[in-house]
């Protein structure tokens, strides 16, 4: 069996200094983070830093991409599927989930580019990357309507942002709901995803 060549140590580096990049911003924000502590957490140099990204700024940027990616992919994904509607948002919301609760960290960097002002850096492309798949994925939920498999009347894009809202916010808020007496799915997200789903796409009225 042929074993996969180990990353060429300019590589392996790059990598060291996005995860660690990725670290200090999702941790400290842009204005705070500085690339002496990006440096010491990868075990670079600045100047190693700066041989693989031209600018704080960049840096930055790249490690945005990365954490976006998830999101093109989870819709690629459900695109993929020989399903109907209903089954392709189930296995987005659930892919979703589980990158917001494996990864908080690309979660928390994602989101301070959002809902940042964009003052000091320029995040507009991970806006427009963001804004790409959130589109596709109000076409998949209109091809749905369209299909008779959706109501011709509900809001997609209405849907699509509750669906990402709900997985949000349960991710970030495991912890609080442990305590909470009425909530028995906090520790199984599968669960807590198909309840979700069911109530999205059945309703709260009685059939």
């Amino acid at each position: 069996m042929t074993k996969n060549p180990p990353p060429k140590p300019c590589a392996a580096a790059a990598h060291r200094v996005l995860r660690a990049a990725a670290e200090v911003f999702s941790s400290q924000g842009y204005d705070a983070a500085s690339i002496s502590a990006i440096a010491e957490r990868a075990s670079v140099s600045k100047a190693n830093i700066f041989h693989h990204f031209k600018s704080k700024a960049a840096l930055y940027q790249q490690v945005l991409k990365e954490a976006c990616q998830s999101f093109t992919d989870a819709i690629d994904a459900a695109s993929r599927l020989d399903e109907d509607t209903t089954q392709r948002l189930g296995a987005y919301a659930r892919q979703r989930l589980c990158a917001y609760i494996e990864d908080p960290m690309s979660s928390r960097l994602v989101l301070r580019a959002l809902t940042s002002d964009g003052a000091d850096n320029d995040i507009q492309p991970v806006r427009e990357d963001f804004a790409h798949s959130f589109h596709r994925l109000v076409e998949l939920i209109r091809a749905g309507q369209v299909a008779g498999q959706l109501r011709a009347d509900l809001n997609p894009a209405l849907l699509a942002l509750l669906i990402n809202a709900g997985n949000v916010f349960y991710a970030q808020t495991r912890p609080l709901l442990r305590h909470f007496t009425d909530i028995d799915f906090a520790d199984d997200p599968q669960r807590y995803n198909a309840l979700m789903m069911d109530i999205l796409q059945r309703g709260i009225l009685p059939a």
